[in-house]
């Protein structure tokens, strides 16, 4: 069940979509440097670098995805991640 507290989180490549569901945690690289987005995080739009990207979901599961490069942008608890293709890595 996705509850308005949540935040909801969509990852993006041209091919597909990676991920889409509420999360507990999101953490990108951003090109001035890694942040962490969490609900009730002000509004952001940042460009992305190489590097992970680590999600929390709301069921605990981590997930990694590896980025080359994207664009991120959050706002009232929605998060986008737009990135090339890249293949999921699961810890």
């Amino acid at each position: 069940m996705i509850l308005v507290e949540d935040l909801y989180l969509e990852v993006v490549t041209p091919e597909e979509i990676l991920f889409d569901g509420p999360v507990g945690m999101v953490e990108v690289p951003g090109t001035k440097g890694r942040f962490t987005v969490l609900r009730d995080h002000a509004p952001i739009i940042s460009t992305l670098e190489k590097g992970r990207i680590r999600i929390i979901g709301k069921d605990g599961v981590e997930r990694i995805f590896e980025c080359r490069t994207g664009v991120a942008e959050c706002h009232d608890d929605h998060m986008v991640v737009l990135m090339d293709s890249e293949i999921e890595t699961v810890n």
